[in-house]
């Protein structure tokens, strides 16, 4: 089984719009976006000068669950960039990349 890469979803070129089009980008949100509520997407379609604008894009952040078509789940991270990230992937500070925890094997008991 090969695990799923970070996928770069929106470059930090876009600024403020980042969670405008991150909610623009979902056409069945209800099929490939879990936990977020009808009144963050509605702030985060409404664009930045909404008040909830930037409360909603903090709980997409915490809460989101970004399921692709074959299945895999991701969750939201920002750091400039906006990237989808595996579910199950950590932070390797000394690497300073996200990188999945131990290596896959092959072996018959591979729970992976």
């Amino acid at each position: 089984m090969t695990r799923p890469s970070t996928i770069l979803w929106l470059s930090d070129g876009h600024g403020q719009y980042i969670p405008q089009l991150f909610a623009k980008s979902f056409q069945d949100r209800a099929k490939n976006v879990e936990g977020v509520s009808d009144d963050d997407w509605a702030a985060l379609d409404a664009g930045p000068d909404h008040s909830e604008y930037w409360d909603a894009w903090s709980d997409v952040i915490d809460n989101a669950i970004v399921t692709d078509d074959a299945g895999q789940t991701f969750r939201v991270y920002q750091d400039g960039d906006c990237w989808l990230v595996p579910i199950g992937m950590t932070w390797d500070e000394e690497a300073d990349a996200w990188r999945w925890p131990h290596p896959l094997t092959t072996g018959a008991n591979d729970n992976d």
